[in-house]
Order: C-alpha cells, then structure tokens, then sequence
C-alpha cells in the first residue's frame, strides 16, 4: 500500500471468477435457448453448466430452470427436438403464470423464459415473406 499525500492507495486484485451481473446472466440465458433452438445439445449442456454456480436471484433460478427442463426434454427425445412443443399453447401456460397473483420472482424468470423460447422456435418454424 502506497501513501501518496493524505490518501492510501491500495491494489485491488480481481480474480478471473466474478459474479455476474443479472444482464450477463440472461445473455447467457438466452445463448442457452439459441444452442437449443438449433438443437446443439452438447452446447447448451456447457453453457447450462458455465453459468448455473453464477445464478443468485430467484428469478435467475427460474431462468436456468426453464432452459434446464427445455434442454432436458430435447435430450431425452428423438432426434433432439421436442417432438410436442406447441409454442402457441406454451405460450399460453406461462402467461397464466405470469397472470397469477401468487406469481414470484422465480415463477416470472421460468414463464419469461418458456415465452422466448417458443418466440425463437416459432419464427424459425414460420416461411420468410
């Protein structure tokens, strides 16, 4: 520690491992569902693993729970796609959840999380005009 005047200066060491901020982790999210959508399971199982010691909130948990279960029923599929994903259905599942008054922040994350995926499988399923 150095002195210079009155003031101490000190080194601040940051190690490579740092908590992320809530805007990291729901790009890391939604990297997730990218890999998913174009059913790279073996990418998603990574970026699952990478992020989930860095979730803290409860909406966080119900983000990477979501893509979890995603991730986990593509898995167990043929072929690696959700073979009985209706994304309009989905849809309407998670804003029920969301319309609930007993809705949490975990519930939010895992309903917001089910809504952009069936938003990124829907308009890869629709023909470009």
């Amino acid at each position: 520690m150095k002195i210079i005047g009155a003031f101490r200066l000190r080194k601040v060491i940051y190690r490579g491992t740092g908590v992320l901020t809530s805007k990291v982790v729901q790009e890391s999210i939604a990297s997730i569902l990218d890999s998913l959508k174009k059913a790279n399971l073996e990418e998603a199982k990574q970026r699952i693993q990478a992020v989930m010691p860095e979730v803290k909130s409860d909406r966080q948990r119900g983000e990477l729970l979501a893509a979890s279960g995603i991730y986990s029923s593509m898995a167990k599929a043929k072929e690696g796609t959700m073979q009985t994903w209706d994304a309009a259905r989905i849809e309407r599942a998670a804003r029920s959840i969301t319309a609930s008054q007993l809705a949490d922040e975990f519930d939010m994350g895992y309903a917001e999380t089910l809504l952009n995926y069936a938003k990124l499988t829907e308009s890869n399923r629709q023909p470009a005009t």
